[in-house]
């Protein structure tokens, strides 16, 4: 295994460099970076549902869509991004285990801090979190990245980003800033990010003896600016557009909140647009593609997705659920 620290602050290059790393090299990467203030969405999520936009325009914030699923996390300079590529041809989309407990035992270890890992994908300190992570399958390969809240702006996090009512109405929380904390929160003093780095660095590298530090070289920097300007700055990938939709409705879950937008024309389903942090393991327009033409009733829409491995699009999520949701609105 490769150890990175990514010179740049860039969530553009930081995010390209993932896929980049994932297409071209056969080595497995653990790879740290901090971002310039931005925000992070999932694949699967519709941004302007997400962010706070005039928030985003007035402090002329990036948004980059990720390749996993899962929700938008504001990043700033106090925020460290991890991620780990490896090969596990077994490896759920919902199991976060393997990273979780490396975070655990270094907080534990480093900083006599106790952390727990709770829900899906999340670290909690005292009940207030300060790690999610996400996950998607490329072949054999697993792609597992998240943050670490060290001295992030809290207030920055619930000013950029839209607080999902619907989503948490169950644990009565008010807005974004009741669910988190910063690791220096629960430290004697504080700690610099540069320092927090080595000594992460360190834990991962005495975890895996075997491992080397990786430096790109200007042929890598090159190629991965170069999927930047094709993909992770465009408009397109990060945004996208709407269809237009007469029908919007909704489903909570345990592993996921989804939202869809149909458009129904003469009882039937002219287009369908579906969003959320769900993790999906295929494309979600594969699924959307399937329904289009489809006669809007149940009956007929079991029909459509019968063969459908839905897991494969909504990890975790009942397939009569969703389809009994897309009724509801």
């Amino acid at each position: 295994m490769y150890i990175l620290k990514s010179e740049s602050t860039d969530p553009y290059f930081n995010i390209a460099l993932e896929e980049y790393l994932l297409s071209n090299y056969k080595e497995d990467f653990f790879i740290v970076a901090v971002n310039e203030p931005s925000i992070i969405v999932g694949v699967n999520q519709n941004t302007n549902d997400t962010i706070n936009a005039l928030y985003v325009k007035v402090n002329k914030l990036k948004v980059v869509r990720r390749l996993s699923g899962g929700s938008a996390v504001f990043q700033d300079e106090g925020n460290l991004d991890f991620s780990n590529i490896y090969t596990d041809s077994s490896a759920t989309l919902i199991d976060f285990t393997r990273i979780t407990e490396l975070i655990i035992e270094f907080l534990k270890t480093k900083f006599n801090i106790e952390a727990n890992a709770s829900g899906r994908n999340n670290i909690l300190i005292d009940g207030k979190k300060i790690s999610g992570q996400a996950r998607a399958r490329f072949g054999e390969k697993i792609l597992n990245h998240g943050t670490l809240l060290l001295s992030s702006n809290k207030k920055s996090l619930v000013d950029a980003l839209k607080f999902n009512e619907e989503k948490y109405k169950d644990q009565k929380l008010k807005s974004n800033l009741e669910r988190i904390t910063n690791i220096n929160e629960h430290i004697e003093g504080s700690i610099t990010m540069d320092k927090f780095i080595d000594l992460f660095l360190n834990f991962i590298q005495s975890k895996f003896p075997q491992a080397q530090r990786f430096n790109l070289s200007h042929d890598d920097i090159n190629a991965v600016n170069e999927l930047v300007n094709l993909k992770y700055s465009n408009w397109d990938w990060n945004y996208g557009n709407i269809p237009e939709y007469n029908i919007n409705t909704s489903l909570n879950t345990v592993d996921g909140f989804v939202s869809m937008y149909l458009n129904v024309v003469e009882d039937k389903i002219k287009n369908i647009k579906i969003y959320g942090d769900f993790f999906s393991q295929l494309n979600i327009s594969d699924l959307e593609n399937v329904l289009v033409g489809v006669k809007y009733e149940k009956s007929e829409i079991e029909k459509a997705l019968a063969n459908l491995d839905f897991n494969c699009y909504m990890k975790g999520i009942d397939k009569q659920d969703f389809i009994s949701h897309l009724f509801k609105n």
